[in-house]
């Protein structure tokens, strides 16, 4: 597997805009049954939307690529508390998405170990995201990698009937 994790740039924007709603519809199109919040939902991964991102002076991007096609992208703002204590000195991770095929690789684990180095470098302290919690399976994968659920918040977005909008903070240290 021929494999690149890069700083993405303005270039970029074009597979990000792919990647993400690709990735999203896969992961969590069961959560929805409105098409139009769903489409609402999967344009905040668009190009448009990633664009923003990359211009934002906070944001770090990382995009993953096999063979030259996105695969993959994590964004990183840099000096954000964490949404349960308020903890200063912290770097959210609000996505980390990789195409149905892409996962189970080591890419994800990849585009974190990026990320962390980067905020280390910046003198954040911890990085967190967080995660839906009937997303087990990402739930498993963020354990694996260190990071510890400290605690709940709600996703704001309107779910099909009976679909949690639970979600978990996790936190992991930056040695």
């Amino acid at each position: 597997m021929d494999l690149v994790i890069s700083r993405a740039t303005g270039a970029d924007v074009p597979d990000l805009g792919i990647i993400g709603p690709a990735a999203y519809a896969a992961a969590y199109h069961d959560d929805w049954d409105d098409p139009v919040s769903f489409f609402w939902q999967v344009q905040t991964f668009g190009p448009e939307a990633m664009a923003a991102t990359l211009a934002r002076a906070d944001a770090r991007v990382w995009i993953a690529r096999q063979e030259g096609v996105g695969v993959g992208f994590l964004t990183m703002f840099v000096r954000s508390l964490e949404p349960i204590n308020q903890r200063p000195d912290g770097a959210e991770i609000p996505r980390v998405y990789l195409l149905p095929g892409a996962r189970r690789g080591g890419i994800g684990k990849k585009l974190l170990e990026a990320a962390e180095a980067q905020a280390k470098a910046e003198g954040c302290a911890y990085v967190w995201l967080d995660v839906m919690e009937h997303a087990e399976w990402a739930r498993a994968a963020y354990a694996r990698w260190g990071f510890t659920d400290i605690g709940a918040k709600t996703f704001s977005g309107v779910l099909r009937p009976g679909r949690s909008r639970a979600m978990r903070v996790m936190v992991k240290e930056l040695k």
